[in-house]
């Protein structure tokens, strides 16, 4: 088995190849099994595509996924997943660290003196406080996300090592 990242480079060959395949023959069934994630009728640059080792999709391309290609691959999607990961938590911890400040100018003088004078700014003090809320849900609600995910690759990942042997 073999896989390849469509790019700009080898996108035209890539569905010329397909072109004479699509929708017919074994090998492409094959194609479509290894790669349920793929529009083969409108594949975008960036799908990465495993190509089954038969003669009809030899491609220069491509690289073999046993081995070093694949590990290679597999740390790079996890990789990404933990980029994501530490991404989200940075983007939380700037979250927090504006509520705290916020927090902290309504708890001054200033502050107290300023939302005592003005409803209307106490108000939106209180809506702007529930939206903190939510936003911290929903930070801590997409870090489980991304911890699932995390884990869910990893497995995924050790299913395909385990196919491609």
């Amino acid at each position: 088995m073999r896989v390849t990242v469509i790019d700009k480079n080898n996108l035209q060959a890539f569905s010329q190849l397909l072109g004479d395949k699509v929708g017919s023959g074994i090998a492409f069934e094959q194609l479509k099994n290894l790669n349920p994630h793929v529009n083969f009728k409108m594949i975008e640059l960036g799908t990465v595509v495993l190509i089954p080792d038969t003669p009809g999709f030899s491609t220069t391309e491509s690289s073999s996924v046993t081995g070093d290609a694949f590990a290679e691959l597999r740390q790079q999607m996890l990789a990404s997943v933990d980029l994501t990961a530490a991404r989200l938590r940075g983007a939380y911890a700037v979250l927090l660290t504006e509520q705290k400040e916020v927090a902290v100018a309504l708890k001054s003088a200033a502050g107290k003196r300023a939302l005592e004078a003005d409803p209307d700014l106490k108000a939106q003090i209180e809506t702007a406080t529930q939206v903190f809320k939510q936003d911290e849900q929903q930070a801590k609600d997409a870090e489980k996300t991304i911890q699932i995910l995390q884990e869910q690759a990893a497995a995924e990942l050790a299913s395909l090592a385990q196919l491609l042997g």
